[in-house]
Order: structure tokens, then C-alpha cells, then sequence
């Protein structure tokens, strides 16, 4: 019984706390970078460097928002009139307070931007740097290694810095700079919309892991188990690393005052 309650709290911790926790991490830096962003370089900054990484934000949620069936009544991916509101992009959706489906869509829908962001500077070292990832370090253990999850990153990045060329490099620093400065700042209304899907996504993991247990496939979910904690701090760790360039260059641009 022991070994059963502590194996469904593994469960209900990788796929609820750790998501969680790494979000929170990752959007407390995230509101650092938007604040250096506005310090440094003024409101109109976060339109002209910034605006990229809010219509990702804002794609994040909405995208999430229709896979989970909400209805989504309005869209707006950048305002470039938010002084008057003090949004800088929006997303209204509604869902069915029955449909445990919907319901439990308010935890990823919340956290959505985070997952975004971080899979869009993956896409562009892909694309723009050709770069070749390996993940080999990652889940060959039993157990995870921070070291590992920090020096696939670093790697990486080393890769990709290798395989690409001046001009695409400066191309994807420029493009990750506009998305780390703002994209990555939840707000304490994304994070309402996660504490709403919390207790419906508990219930369905407590079914989930029991099928697991009843069809004998432990050991598969305990390799999920494994990859999705590392990879949700491999992504942590990738956006840190991002937000922290973004927020030294643009203080560097702030010196010569240049909005």
C-alpha cells in the first residue's frame, strides 16, 4: 500500500507540481526580462522588441484553448493600443463547467505560453542554425541529473552555434531576444486559469496511473515519468539561459537610448 500511494504521488507530482513549479521559475525571470525591457528601453519597446513574444504568448493560449474544446470568442495576438486597456494581447474563451475535459484544459491552457515560447527557440535553432539536438544524455539513467539536463543544453547550443552561419546566428539571437523579453511572463491571470484546471487534472492522472498499475505497465509510465520531469527542466533551463541574454543586451541597448 505504501509503495502504491508513494508511486500515484510520483505521478501526481511530475505531471502537476513540476510543470508548475518550472512555469513559475520560468515567469518570475520572465518578468524580470519584460521590466529591464520597459527600464531600459521604454512602453514602446514592448511592441517593437517584444512583440513577437507576445503573439506567441498569446497563440499559446489560444491554441490550447481550442484543443481543449473552449469556446473561444475573441483573439487578439498583439494590441498595439494597450495603453488604453494595458493589455498587450488577449485571448476570451469560456468552457463547460461539466466537461472534466474542458475543465482540467485550464492547467495547460494557463501554462501554455511557456511551452510555446520554449518549442518556438527550439524551431529556430532547428531551422535557422541546423542544428542537430541529442538528447542522449537525457533518461538513460533511472535517475535525473541535473548536470546532464544542463549540459545537454550548453551542448546544444554549442551545436548549433557551430553549424550555422553569421549572418543566420545574428538572425536567431535577434529573434530570441524579441521572444525571452516578454513571451515567458505569465500572468497572475494565466496562473487563475491553471489553479481552475488543477483538481480535474488530478482526477484523471489518479485514473490514468491505476489503468497503468491494473494493465501492468508500470514501467512505462515510469518512463514518462522521467522524460516529461526532464524535459520540463530542460526547458526551464533553455529559457533561463535565453531570458538572461535577452535581459544583458538589452540593457546593453539601453545605454545608447535608442527608443
Amino acid at each position: 500500500m505504501a509503495d502504491y500511494l508513494r508511486w500515484i504521488l510520483g505521478v501526481l507530482v511530475t505531471f502537476t507540481l513540476v510543470p508548475y513549479l518550472t512555469a513559475r521559475v520560468v515567469s518570475w525571470i520572465g518578468h524580470i526580462a519584460k521590466k529591464t525591457l520597459v527600464d531600459n528601453l521604454g512602453n514602446s519597446s514592448q511592441l517593437v522588441v517584444g512583440g513577437l513574444g507576445v503573439m506567441i504568448h498569446e497563440f499559446g493560449h489560444a491554441f490550447f484553448a481550442f484543443i481543449f474544446g473552449h469556446k473561444v470568442t475573441k483573439v487578439q495576438l498583439l494590441n498595439i493600443h494597450y495603453q488604453n486597456s494595458g493589455a498587450l494581447g488577449s485571448v476570451q474563451h469560456s468552457w463547460n463547467e461539466n466537461n472534466i475535459y474542458q475543465r482540467l484544459g485550464n492547467f495547460f491552457i494557463g501554462l501554455a505560453p511557456y511551452y510555446t515560447c520554449s518549442v518556438a527557440l527550439y524551431l529556430l535553432q532547428r531551422f535557422l542554425l541546423n542544428a542537430q539536438f541529442n538528447f542522449s544524455s537525457i533518461g538513460v539513467e533511472a535517475t535525473i541529473n541535473a548536470n546532464n539536463l544542463v549540459e545537454s543544453v550548453l551542448n546544444n547550443l554549442k551545436t548549433a552555434f557551430a553549424n550555422g552561419t553569421w549572418s543566420m546566428i545574428l538572425i536567431y539571437l535577434v529573434l530570441t531576444i524579441m521572444i525571452a523579453s516578454t513571451g515567458y511572463d505569465l500572468s497572475d491571470a494565466d496562473f487563475s486559469t491553471v489553479h481552475k484546471g488543477i483538481i480535474p487534472w488530478i482526477i484523471v492522472q489518479f485514473i490514468i496511473g491505476n489503468v497503468f498499475i491494473i494493465i501492468g505497465k508500470i514501467d512505462v509510465l515510469n518512463g514518462y515519468l522521467l522524460y516529461f520531469t526532464s524535459f520540463s527542466i530542460l526547458f526551464m533551463v533553455h529559457a533561463i539561459i535565453s531570458m538572461i541574454l535577452a535581459i544583458i543586451v538589452i540593457k546593453v541597448l539601453g545605454i545608447f537610448d535608442i527608443f
